[in-house]
Protein backbone atom coordinates (compact mmCIF):
# COMPACT_ATOMS: atom_id res chain seq x y z
CA UNK A 1 0.00 0.00 0.00
CA UNK A 2 1.12 3.70 -0.88
CA UNK A 3 2.26 4.98 2.53
CA UNK A 4 0.13 8.78 3.30
CA UNK A 5 1.24 11.29 1.49
CA UNK A 6 3.69 13.49 3.10
CA UNK A 7 2.51 17.70 3.43
CA UNK A 8 3.88 19.78 0.94
CA UNK A 9 5.03 22.40 1.81
CA UNK A 10 7.16 25.97 0.08
CA UNK A 11 10.22 24.25 0.38
CA UNK A 12 9.52 21.93 -2.74
CA UNK A 13 9.98 23.66 -6.46
CA UNK A 14 7.50 22.59 -8.30
CA UNK A 15 9.15 23.38 -11.94
CA UNK A 16 6.00 24.57 -14.01
CA UNK A 17 5.22 27.22 -11.09
CA UNK A 18 7.42 29.68 -12.69
CA UNK A 19 6.93 31.91 -9.61
CA UNK A 20 7.04 29.68 -6.88
CA UNK A 21 10.11 28.25 -8.46
CA UNK A 22 11.82 32.05 -8.42
CA UNK A 23 11.06 32.76 -4.82
CA UNK A 24 12.42 29.32 -3.90
CA UNK A 25 15.71 30.20 -5.80
CA UNK A 26 15.88 33.80 -4.25
CA UNK A 27 14.94 32.42 -0.29
CA UNK A 28 18.25 29.75 -1.38
CA UNK A 29 20.79 32.51 -2.57
CA UNK A 30 19.84 35.16 0.06
CA UNK A 31 19.95 31.82 2.99
CA UNK A 32 23.43 31.40 1.18
CA UNK A 33 22.45 27.75 0.76
CA UNK A 34 22.92 27.83 -3.08
CA UNK A 35 25.30 30.90 -4.58
CA UNK A 36 23.12 31.67 -7.79
CA UNK A 37 24.43 33.40 -10.88
CA UNK A 38 22.33 33.59 -14.73
CA UNK A 39 23.79 31.42 -16.91
CA UNK A 40 24.73 33.99 -19.06
CA UNK A 41 27.02 36.08 -16.76
CA UNK A 42 30.39 34.72 -17.00
CA UNK A 43 32.16 31.35 -18.04
CA UNK A 44 33.92 28.86 -16.16
CA UNK A 45 37.27 30.26 -15.15
CA UNK A 46 40.40 28.35 -16.91
CA UNK A 47 42.09 25.85 -15.24
CA UNK A 48 45.58 23.97 -16.18
CA UNK A 49 44.60 20.06 -17.14
CA UNK A 50 46.45 17.09 -15.39
CA UNK A 51 47.66 19.24 -12.77
CA UNK A 52 45.89 17.75 -9.40
CA UNK A 53 45.67 14.18 -8.48
CA UNK A 54 42.35 12.03 -8.54
CA UNK A 55 40.81 12.12 -5.50
CA UNK A 56 39.55 8.25 -4.35
CA UNK A 57 36.32 9.17 -1.80
CA UNK A 58 36.89 7.56 1.60
CA UNK A 59 34.80 4.50 1.57
CA UNK A 60 32.62 3.57 4.40
CA UNK A 61 32.03 -0.46 4.97
CA UNK A 62 29.93 -0.74 8.36
CA UNK A 63 26.34 -2.08 9.11
CA UNK A 64 24.84 0.77 10.03
CA UNK A 65 25.99 4.59 7.33
CA UNK A 66 25.08 7.30 8.63
CA UNK A 67 24.98 10.36 5.66
CA UNK A 68 25.22 14.15 6.77
CA UNK A 69 23.38 16.20 4.10
CA UNK A 70 25.31 19.29 4.88
CA UNK A 71 26.99 22.53 3.20
CA UNK A 72 30.55 22.08 2.25
CA UNK A 73 32.94 24.62 0.64
CA UNK A 74 34.45 22.17 -1.47
CA UNK A 75 38.11 22.68 -3.35
CA UNK A 76 36.93 22.41 -7.44
CA UNK A 77 38.76 24.78 -9.49
CA UNK A 78 41.74 26.35 -8.50
CA UNK A 79 41.28 29.79 -6.25
CA UNK A 80 38.05 29.90 -4.58
CA UNK A 81 35.76 27.23 -2.87
CA UNK A 82 32.83 26.01 -4.31
CA UNK A 83 29.55 25.97 -1.74
CA UNK A 84 28.17 22.55 -2.21
CA UNK A 85 25.27 20.48 -1.08
CA UNK A 86 27.18 17.49 0.29
CA UNK A 87 27.06 14.40 1.54
CA UNK A 88 29.40 14.67 5.00
CA UNK A 89 31.37 17.54 3.69
CA UNK A 90 32.36 16.05 0.13
CA UNK A 91 31.51 15.95 -3.75
CA UNK A 92 31.47 13.13 -4.41
CA UNK A 93 30.17 11.66 -1.02
CA UNK A 94 32.05 8.84 0.80
CA UNK A 95 32.01 5.62 -1.20
CA UNK A 96 29.92 2.78 0.42
CA UNK A 97 31.16 -0.53 -0.31
CA UNK A 98 29.53 -3.53 1.21
CA UNK A 99 29.74 -7.51 0.90
CA UNK A 100 26.51 -9.15 -0.93
CA UNK A 101 24.08 -10.93 1.66
CA UNK A 102 24.95 -8.68 4.69
CA UNK A 103 22.51 -6.15 5.71
CA UNK A 104 23.21 -2.24 6.04
CA UNK A 105 21.01 0.75 6.80
CA UNK A 106 22.03 3.67 5.68
CA UNK A 107 20.56 7.02 7.85
CA UNK A 108 20.60 10.05 6.35
CA UNK A 109 20.02 13.26 8.01
CA UNK A 110 18.99 16.65 6.25
CA UNK A 111 21.37 19.78 7.79
CA UNK A 112 20.70 21.74 4.66
CA UNK A 113 19.29 24.66 5.52
CA UNK A 114 15.32 25.22 5.68
CA UNK A 115 15.18 26.50 2.19
CA UNK A 116 16.41 23.10 0.07
CA UNK A 117 13.54 21.63 1.52
CA UNK A 118 13.01 17.64 2.62
CA UNK A 119 15.26 15.23 1.21
CA UNK A 120 15.14 11.33 0.37
CA UNK A 121 18.19 9.22 -0.79
CA UNK A 122 17.87 6.48 -3.80
CA UNK A 123 20.75 3.46 -3.70
CA UNK A 124 20.70 3.60 -7.52
CA UNK A 125 20.23 0.01 -8.99
CA UNK A 126 19.63 -2.01 -5.54
CA UNK A 127 16.88 -4.04 -5.00
CA UNK A 128 15.27 -2.16 -1.93
CA UNK A 129 12.34 -2.68 -0.49
CA UNK A 130 9.66 0.12 -1.34
CA UNK A 131 10.08 1.88 1.94
CA UNK A 132 14.07 1.55 1.62
CA UNK A 133 14.36 2.55 -2.61
CA UNK A 134 14.10 6.41 -2.21
CA UNK A 135 10.60 7.47 -2.93
CA UNK A 136 10.19 11.09 -4.54
CA UNK A 137 7.48 12.37 -1.85
CA UNK A 138 7.80 9.78 1.23
CA UNK A 139 9.77 8.71 3.38
CA UNK A 140 11.42 11.68 3.83
CA UNK A 141 14.26 13.44 5.65
CA UNK A 142 13.23 16.90 6.56
CA UNK A 143 15.73 20.08 7.15
CA UNK A 144 16.72 20.97 10.49
CA UNK A 145 18.29 17.61 11.49
CA UNK A 146 15.42 15.41 10.37
CA UNK A 147 16.54 11.99 9.26
CA UNK A 148 15.25 8.48 7.70
CA UNK A 149 16.65 5.43 7.30
CA UNK A 150 16.99 2.38 4.63
CA UNK A 151 17.71 -0.93 5.02
CA UNK A 152 19.49 -2.78 2.27
CA UNK A 153 19.60 -6.39 2.75
CA UNK A 154 21.98 -7.26 0.40
CA UNK A 155 19.21 -10.61 -0.94
CA UNK A 156 17.28 -11.24 -3.94
CA UNK A 157 15.02 -14.16 -4.90
CA UNK A 158 16.34 -16.51 -2.43
CA UNK A 159 20.00 -15.89 -2.83
CA UNK A 160 22.68 -12.87 -2.83
CA UNK A 161 22.15 -9.63 -4.63
CA UNK A 162 24.63 -9.60 -7.64
CA UNK A 163 27.60 -7.64 -7.11
CA UNK A 164 27.40 -4.31 -9.12
CA UNK A 165 28.81 -0.75 -9.03
CA UNK A 166 25.67 1.16 -7.51
CA UNK A 167 25.76 4.82 -6.60
CA UNK A 168 23.31 6.68 -4.60
CA UNK A 169 21.58 10.27 -4.88
CA UNK A 170 18.85 12.53 -4.13
CA UNK A 171 15.59 11.34 -5.45
CA UNK A 172 13.31 14.66 -4.33
CA UNK A 173 10.14 14.87 -6.49
CA UNK A 174 10.43 17.84 -8.54
CA UNK A 175 14.03 19.14 -7.71
CA UNK A 176 16.41 15.51 -8.38
CA UNK A 177 18.38 17.92 -11.03
CA UNK A 178 19.28 20.87 -8.55
CA UNK A 179 20.05 18.74 -6.28
CA UNK A 180 22.56 16.35 -7.63
CA UNK A 181 23.78 19.28 -9.40
CA UNK A 182 24.46 20.87 -6.19
CA UNK A 183 26.15 18.16 -4.87
CA UNK A 184 23.83 15.22 -4.00
CA UNK A 185 25.37 12.01 -5.19
CA UNK A 186 28.09 9.08 -3.98
CA UNK A 187 28.97 5.86 -5.16
CA UNK A 188 28.15 2.31 -3.79
CA UNK A 189 29.94 -0.79 -4.29
CA UNK A 190 28.71 -4.41 -3.84
CA UNK A 191 31.02 -7.20 -3.66
CA UNK A 192 30.50 -10.42 -4.18
CA UNK A 193 32.47 -13.82 -3.95
CA UNK A 194 30.48 -14.91 -6.49
CA UNK A 195 32.62 -13.09 -9.11
CA UNK A 196 35.97 -13.87 -9.85
CA UNK A 197 38.52 -12.97 -7.33
CA UNK A 198 41.66 -13.05 -10.15
CA UNK A 199 39.95 -9.30 -11.10
CA UNK A 200 42.15 -6.20 -10.26
CA UNK A 201 41.72 -5.43 -6.70
CA UNK A 202 42.37 -2.99 -3.64
CA UNK A 203 43.87 -0.21 -5.03
CA UNK A 204 43.95 -1.40 -8.57
CA UNK A 205 40.25 -1.11 -8.34
CA UNK A 206 39.25 2.40 -9.18
CA UNK A 207 35.74 3.94 -9.59
CA UNK A 208 35.79 7.08 -11.16
CA UNK A 209 32.49 9.06 -11.02
CA UNK A 210 32.18 11.76 -14.20
CA UNK A 211 29.91 14.73 -13.94
CA UNK A 212 29.71 17.86 -15.96
CA UNK A 213 28.89 21.12 -14.23
CA UNK A 214 29.21 25.40 -15.08
CA UNK A 215 30.35 28.04 -12.67
CA UNK A 216 30.68 31.48 -12.26
CA UNK A 217 33.50 33.66 -12.27
CA UNK A 218 33.99 33.10 -8.59
CA UNK A 219 33.75 29.95 -8.81
CA UNK A 220 30.05 29.11 -7.33
CA UNK A 221 27.89 26.42 -9.51
CA UNK A 222 25.60 27.70 -11.37
CA UNK A 223 22.03 26.16 -12.25
CA UNK A 224 19.07 27.26 -14.38
CA UNK A 225 15.82 24.63 -15.18
CA UNK A 226 15.63 23.84 -18.28
CA UNK A 227 13.30 21.16 -18.93
CA UNK A 228 15.78 19.62 -22.07
CA UNK A 229 18.31 18.85 -19.44
CA UNK A 230 20.90 20.92 -18.10
CA UNK A 231 24.64 20.42 -19.23
CA UNK A 232 27.49 22.03 -18.20
CA UNK A 233 31.08 23.00 -19.48
CA UNK A 234 33.97 21.33 -17.45
CA UNK A 235 34.26 17.97 -16.82
CA UNK A 236 35.06 16.33 -13.19
CA UNK A 237 36.11 13.25 -12.09
CA UNK A 238 35.70 12.75 -8.58
CA UNK A 239 34.98 16.11 -8.02
CA UNK A 240 38.90 17.10 -9.73
CA UNK A 241 38.73 19.09 -13.52
CA UNK A 242 40.61 16.82 -15.58
CA UNK A 243 42.73 14.81 -12.95
CA UNK A 244 45.83 12.72 -12.89
CA UNK A 245 46.10 9.14 -11.82
CA UNK A 246 49.63 7.94 -11.19
CA UNK A 247 49.51 3.95 -11.99
CA UNK A 248 51.17 1.29 -12.29
CA UNK A 249 52.25 -0.87 -15.42
CA UNK A 250 49.85 -3.27 -14.90
CA UNK A 251 46.23 -4.33 -15.18
CA UNK A 252 43.53 -1.72 -13.55
CA UNK A 253 39.43 -2.37 -12.69
CA UNK A 254 37.88 1.27 -13.70
CA UNK A 255 33.90 1.18 -12.34
CA UNK A 256 33.14 4.88 -14.72
CA UNK A 257 29.86 6.37 -13.66
CA UNK A 258 28.18 9.15 -15.45
CA UNK A 259 26.64 10.62 -12.71
CA UNK A 260 25.86 13.48 -15.08
CA UNK A 261 22.19 15.72 -15.32
CA UNK A 262 21.74 14.97 -19.04
CA UNK A 263 25.10 14.78 -20.96
CA UNK A 264 26.65 11.46 -22.54
CA UNK A 265 30.12 10.78 -23.07
CA UNK A 266 31.63 8.62 -25.42
CA UNK A 267 34.82 7.61 -23.50
CA UNK A 268 38.09 6.18 -25.72
CA UNK A 269 41.79 5.79 -24.76
CA UNK A 270 44.73 7.13 -26.26
CA UNK A 271 47.92 5.60 -27.49
CA UNK A 272 45.84 3.32 -29.48
CA UNK A 273 44.86 1.33 -25.79
CA UNK A 274 41.41 -0.58 -25.70
CA UNK A 275 39.00 -1.55 -22.97
CA UNK A 276 37.91 -4.85 -22.08
CA UNK A 277 34.73 -3.82 -20.52
CA UNK A 278 33.79 -6.88 -17.94
CA UNK A 279 30.33 -5.51 -16.29
CA UNK A 280 27.51 -3.12 -16.68
CA UNK A 281 24.73 -1.09 -14.39
CA UNK A 282 23.86 -4.72 -13.13
CA UNK A 283 27.17 -6.24 -12.33
CA UNK A 284 29.26 -8.65 -14.67
CA UNK A 285 29.00 -9.78 -17.73
CA UNK A 286 28.95 -13.44 -18.82
CA UNK A 287 32.35 -12.65 -20.93
CA UNK A 288 34.67 -9.90 -21.52
CA UNK A 289 33.98 -7.27 -24.62
CA UNK A 290 37.07 -5.92 -25.88
CA UNK A 291 36.05 -2.10 -27.32
CA UNK A 292 37.66 0.78 -28.07
CA UNK A 293 35.12 3.08 -27.17
CA UNK A 294 32.53 2.82 -24.67
CA UNK A 295 29.12 5.69 -24.75
CA UNK A 296 27.37 6.14 -21.31
CA UNK A 297 24.19 8.25 -20.79
CA UNK A 298 23.51 9.55 -17.75
CA UNK A 299 23.04 6.43 -15.15
CA UNK A 300 25.02 4.07 -16.97
CA UNK A 301 27.97 2.15 -15.69
CA UNK A 302 30.45 0.19 -17.36
CA UNK A 303 33.48 -1.64 -15.45
CA UNK A 304 36.69 -2.39 -17.94
CA UNK A 305 40.04 -3.51 -17.33
CA UNK A 306 42.49 -1.51 -18.55
CA UNK A 307 46.41 -3.32 -19.13
CA UNK A 308 49.23 -0.72 -19.38
CA UNK A 309 51.94 -3.36 -18.80
CA UNK A 310 54.68 -2.11 -21.13
CA UNK A 311 53.66 1.66 -20.96
CA UNK A 312 56.06 2.35 -18.21
CA UNK A 313 57.18 5.92 -18.24
CA UNK A 314 54.01 6.77 -20.54
CA UNK A 315 50.85 8.72 -20.41
CA UNK A 316 47.65 7.47 -21.83
CA UNK A 317 44.43 10.11 -21.47
CA UNK A 318 40.76 8.82 -21.11
CA UNK A 319 38.80 11.11 -23.64
CA UNK A 320 35.50 12.30 -24.15
CA UNK A 321 34.55 11.55 -28.26
CA UNK A 322 31.46 13.34 -27.83
CA UNK A 323 33.12 16.68 -26.81
CA UNK A 324 35.40 19.74 -28.33
CA UNK A 325 38.04 21.43 -27.33
CA UNK A 326 39.99 21.06 -23.79
CA UNK A 327 37.13 18.92 -22.89
CA UNK A 328 37.54 16.19 -25.03
CA UNK A 329 40.52 15.08 -22.12
CA UNK A 330 38.94 14.13 -19.03
CA UNK A 331 41.73 11.61 -16.78
CA UNK A 332 45.06 11.27 -17.48
CA UNK A 333 46.82 8.05 -16.39
CA UNK A 334 50.52 8.02 -16.03
CA UNK A 335 52.35 4.84 -16.40
CA UNK A 336 54.97 5.76 -13.51
CA UNK A 337 56.53 2.26 -11.78
CA UNK A 338 57.17 -1.52 -12.69
CA UNK A 339 54.80 -3.82 -10.12
CA UNK A 340 53.98 -7.97 -10.40
CA UNK A 341 51.00 -8.41 -11.99
CA UNK A 342 49.23 -11.24 -10.25
CA UNK A 343 45.66 -10.02 -11.53
CA UNK A 344 43.78 -12.19 -14.35
CA UNK A 345 39.96 -11.58 -16.32
CA UNK A 346 38.89 -14.93 -16.75
CA UNK A 347 37.01 -15.73 -20.40
CA UNK A 348 34.07 -16.60 -18.58
CA UNK A 349 32.90 -13.70 -16.18
CA UNK A 350 29.48 -14.51 -14.30
CA UNK A 351 26.65 -16.09 -15.96
CA UNK A 352 23.08 -14.30 -16.72
CA UNK A 353 20.15 -14.94 -14.59
CA UNK A 354 17.40 -17.05 -16.05
CA UNK A 355 14.05 -15.91 -17.04
CA UNK A 356 12.47 -18.87 -19.38
CA UNK A 357 9.40 -18.59 -17.45
CA UNK A 358 6.90 -17.69 -19.95
CA UNK A 359 5.72 -13.88 -19.00
CA UNK A 360 2.64 -13.10 -17.19
CA UNK A 361 2.29 -9.64 -19.06
CA UNK A 362 3.20 -7.48 -21.51
CA UNK A 363 3.47 -3.97 -21.05
CA UNK A 364 4.30 -0.82 -23.47
CA UNK A 365 5.65 2.52 -21.88
CA UNK A 366 5.64 5.35 -24.59
CA UNK A 367 8.20 7.97 -23.84
CA UNK A 368 6.70 11.42 -25.40
CA UNK A 369 6.29 14.80 -25.05
CA UNK A 370 2.64 17.07 -24.78
CA UNK A 371 2.51 18.88 -28.31
CA UNK A 372 0.25 21.83 -26.39
CA UNK A 373 2.50 22.29 -23.31
CA UNK A 374 6.11 21.18 -24.23
CA UNK A 375 5.59 18.43 -20.86
CA UNK A 376 7.21 15.07 -21.28
CA UNK A 377 5.14 12.57 -20.69
CA UNK A 378 4.67 8.49 -20.26
CA UNK A 379 2.05 6.97 -22.23
CA UNK A 380 0.72 10.46 -22.30
CA UNK A 381 0.84 11.55 -19.09
CA UNK A 382 2.74 13.24 -16.53
CA UNK A 383 3.27 11.70 -12.80
CA UNK A 384 0.82 11.76 -10.36
CA UNK A 385 2.58 10.28 -7.50
CA UNK A 386 -1.29 9.28 -6.23
CA UNK A 387 -1.68 7.38 -9.20
CA UNK A 388 -0.08 3.84 -10.60
CA UNK A 389 0.02 3.22 -13.60
CA UNK A 390 1.03 -0.69 -13.78
CA UNK A 391 0.48 -3.37 -10.92
CA UNK A 392 2.67 -6.46 -11.86
CA UNK A 393 2.31 -9.41 -9.26
CA UNK A 394 4.74 -10.49 -7.35
CA UNK A 395 7.27 -13.67 -8.45
CA UNK A 396 6.38 -12.78 -11.90
CA UNK A 397 8.36 -12.81 -14.90
CA UNK A 398 6.76 -9.75 -17.72
CA UNK A 399 8.10 -8.28 -20.54
CA UNK A 400 8.30 -4.09 -21.11
CA UNK A 401 8.65 -2.49 -23.82
CA UNK A 402 10.26 1.11 -23.81
CA UNK A 403 9.12 3.62 -26.78
CA UNK A 404 10.59 7.02 -27.88
CA UNK A 405 7.87 8.39 -29.59
CA UNK A 406 9.73 11.88 -28.63
CA UNK A 407 12.39 14.07 -30.72
CA UNK A 408 14.77 13.59 -27.87
CA UNK A 409 17.01 10.69 -26.06
CA UNK A 410 16.03 9.37 -23.20
CA UNK A 411 17.53 7.09 -20.66
CA UNK A 412 15.02 4.54 -19.16
CA UNK A 413 15.60 3.40 -15.38
CA UNK A 414 13.30 0.66 -13.72
CA UNK A 415 14.16 0.73 -10.21
CA UNK A 416 13.25 -2.46 -8.33
CA UNK A 417 15.23 -4.94 -10.68
CA UNK A 418 17.72 -5.60 -13.07
CA UNK A 419 16.73 -6.09 -16.37
CA UNK A 420 17.40 -8.41 -19.68
CA UNK A 421 17.44 -7.39 -22.93
CA UNK A 422 15.04 -8.85 -25.38
CA UNK A 423 15.76 -6.88 -28.13
CA UNK A 424 16.94 -3.21 -29.35
CA UNK A 425 14.93 -2.32 -32.58
CA UNK A 426 14.22 -5.76 -33.08
CA UNK A 427 18.16 -6.62 -32.85
CA UNK A 428 19.39 -9.12 -30.47
CA UNK A 429 21.24 -7.55 -27.80
CA UNK A 430 24.86 -6.37 -28.25
CA UNK A 431 27.17 -8.27 -25.81
CA UNK A 432 28.08 -5.29 -23.22
CA UNK A 433 24.25 -4.25 -22.92
CA UNK A 434 23.08 -7.82 -22.17
CA UNK A 435 21.70 -6.84 -18.62
CA UNK A 436 21.15 -3.21 -17.13
CA UNK A 437 18.78 -1.35 -15.35
CA UNK A 438 19.22 2.07 -16.85
CA UNK A 439 18.93 1.96 -20.97
CA UNK A 440 19.61 4.32 -23.16
CA UNK A 441 16.40 5.58 -25.39
CA UNK A 442 17.17 7.26 -28.93
CA UNK A 443 15.02 9.02 -31.01
CA UNK A 444 12.85 6.62 -32.38
CA UNK A 445 14.11 4.03 -30.64
CA UNK A 446 12.35 0.92 -28.93
CA UNK A 447 14.07 -1.50 -26.46
CA UNK A 448 11.94 -4.69 -24.99
CA UNK A 449 13.13 -6.34 -21.52
CA UNK A 450 12.34 -8.58 -19.74
CA UNK A 451 12.32 -8.59 -15.40
CA UNK A 452 11.27 -10.50 -12.61
CA UNK A 453 9.72 -8.76 -9.10
CA UNK A 454 10.71 -10.57 -6.46
CA UNK A 455 11.17 -10.12 -2.93
CA UNK A 456 9.23 -7.09 -2.10
CA UNK A 457 5.23 -5.47 -2.56
CA UNK A 458 5.06 -1.64 -3.07
CA UNK A 459 5.35 1.14 -5.19
CA UNK A 460 8.76 1.63 -7.33
CA UNK A 461 9.64 3.80 -9.85
CA UNK A 462 10.05 4.24 -14.01
CA UNK A 463 11.41 6.96 -15.07
CA UNK A 464 13.82 9.05 -17.40
CA UNK A 465 17.25 9.52 -15.93
CA UNK A 466 17.56 12.83 -17.42
CA UNK A 467 17.04 14.58 -14.82
CA UNK A 468 15.02 17.50 -15.77
CA UNK A 469 13.15 15.43 -17.80
CA UNK A 470 12.41 13.49 -14.58
CA UNK A 471 11.57 16.74 -12.70
CA UNK A 472 9.38 17.75 -15.53
CA UNK A 473 7.35 15.34 -15.04
CA UNK A 474 8.80 11.74 -17.28
CA UNK A 475 7.66 9.55 -14.66
CA UNK A 476 5.50 6.89 -14.14
CA UNK A 477 5.02 4.55 -10.92
CA UNK A 478 4.11 0.72 -10.88
CA UNK A 479 2.63 -1.30 -7.67
CA UNK A 480 3.76 -4.76 -6.94
CA UNK A 481 1.02 -6.76 -5.77
CA UNK A 482 0.62 -10.01 -3.80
Amino acid sequence: MRPPRPRHGTSVLHVPAAPAAAALLLALVTSGAMPWSPPVEAASPRYPSFTRPLIIPKVRSGSAVTLRAKLADVQILPGRKTRMWTYDGTFPGPTIRQRTGRTTTVTLVNDLPAAAGSLTLHNHGNHSASASDGQPDAYLAEPGGGSTAYTYTGTEDGGNERGAFQWYHDHRMDVTGRNVWMGLAGMYIIDDPADPQTLPKGAFDVPLMVVDRSFDAGNQLRYAFDRDGVTGDVTLVNGVPQPYLAVADRRYRLRILNASNARSYTFALSDGMSFLQIGTDSGLLPAPVRRTRITLAPAERAEVVVDFAGKLGKRVVLRDLAADGPQRSVLQFRVTRHVRDDSSVPATLRPLPVLDDAPAAERTFSFGQARLTGRWTINDRGFDPMRVDASPRLGTTELWTFVNDSGAPHVVHVHGTDQLLVSRDGRPPAPYEAMKESWPLGIGETITVKLKLTDNLGTFMLHCHILEHEDAAMMAQYEVVP
